[in-house]
């Protein structure tokens, strides 16, 4: 038996400064982080397969669902995205968010972009 000791902060994420990044894939989950600045925002997509959740550790977020439903998650609450669940995840606020997410199980390339952008709230 092994444990992995999974580090955020160590994580290598895709913009350099934010963005998401994966710590963890195998067949049954991928684990990762991501990292929203004032203004990011991450594009409108869904995924087929797997089911996405978000841990937030710092910060908070607006994440909209199929295009309909605006949550703002804070520090300390999860958000599922169940497949074929559209989201869109943005960052309006002042401070920096940051969230483990898990997908559940892991696909490789489960992610279909489905261009969409909120009106500004």
């Amino acid at each position: 038996m092994s444990a992995d000791v999974l580090r955020p902060a160590d994580a290598d994420l895709r913009f350099g400064d934010w963005g998401p990044a994966y710590l963890q894939r195998s067949d049954d989950a991928a684990i990762g982080t991501v990292v929203l600045r004032p203004g990011d925002t991450f594009d409108n997509h869904l995924h087929e397969k797997h089911t996405e959740s978000f841990v937030v550790l710092e910060g908070k977020a607006e994440i909209w669902l199929d295009r309909t439903t605006r949550v703002v998650v804070s520090a300390g609450e999860v958000l599922r995205a169940e497949p074929g669940e559209e989201h869109f995840v943005r960052n309006p606020f002042d401070e920096t968010f940051r969230a483990v997410f898990v997908k559940t199980p892991w696909v490789d390339g489960d992610k279909v972009d489905r261009p969409w952008t909120p009106e500004e709230t």
